[in-house]
């Protein structure tokens, strides 16, 4: 299992200001070339003071790719955890390849949730999702996983069954969200690849596909079976 380091994730996420750290260092360097000892002595410590609280605030932060790292090892899991959740064998629901798709989530589980503008300028949020669905003979099955990188044990899991008579759709959708990055006091508008079940109850499997990867062949897969299985059924 993917290792989740809570603590050192919500560093990540938390907000960052260096203005007091460097006012303590402004502060101190000009005691320092006073010439008086005890000013000296006084703009020593107001000096290392200051670079202490920076210090705090970027030791053992993690950088935007160990972020990514840990993401990607949930995902890599996505398949078993599904099949364990469900019960399956992946005999019983081998028809086509399973869809299995996942993202940065930015919408809220009982933690709330942050978000972030990397150095990269990719946006990242401390929630995740994840979706697999898994195809069988009369039905296919749906497994969806959402959990916070920065606390421990809030996550939701979601399984269902759908015939492919009550599947209407499968697709995709790039939207636009407004969303709270720390440090700005604006939203900032993200767009996001969305992955999208709907059936003719009206209920829809929904999930961000940013950390997916090449999901474009097992989707269209997908697709041409619910297809077929509808023709069949008429």
């Amino acid at each position: 299992m993917t290792k989740i380091d809570y603590q050192r994730n919500a560093k990540y996420f938390r907000p960052t200001s260096y203005k007091g750290g460097i006012i303590l260092i402004s502060i101190g360097i000009i005691a320092l070339f006073s010439g008086k000892a005890g000013l000296i002595f006084l703009g020593l410590l107001t000096a290392g003071g200051g670079a202490f609280l920076i210090y705090r605030q970027v030791a053992g932060r993690p950088s935007d790719a160990e972020i990514d790292r840990q993401v990607a090892g949930i995902h890599a899991e996505l398949r078993q955890r599904a099949l364990a959740k469900l019960g399956l064998d992946e005999v019983e629901v081998g028809l086509i390849d399973p869809v299995v798709v996942s993202g940065y989530f930015f919408g809220p589980l009982s933690s709330g949730y942050q978000a972030k503008k990397g150095k990269d300028g990719t946006f990242r949020s401390s929630n995740y999702e994840g979706v697999t669905i898994f195809f069988a003979e009369q039905e296919l099955h749906s497994y969806k996983y959402q959990m916070s990188l920065i606390t421990q044990d809030a996550a939701r899991v979601q399984t269902d069954v759908y015939f492919y008579r009550d599947v209407v759709s499968v697709s995709t959708d790039l939207i636009s969200i407004p969303v709270k990055v720390i440090g700005k006091e604006k939203p900032e508008v993200v767009q996001s690849e969305i992955f999208k079940l709907t059936t003719s109850g009206g209920t829809t499997v929904t999930c961000s596909m940013n950390v997916s990867g090449d999901h474009s062949g097992p989707i269209q897969g997908a697709r041409q079976l619910v297809r077929d299985k509808k023709m069949q059924a008429l």
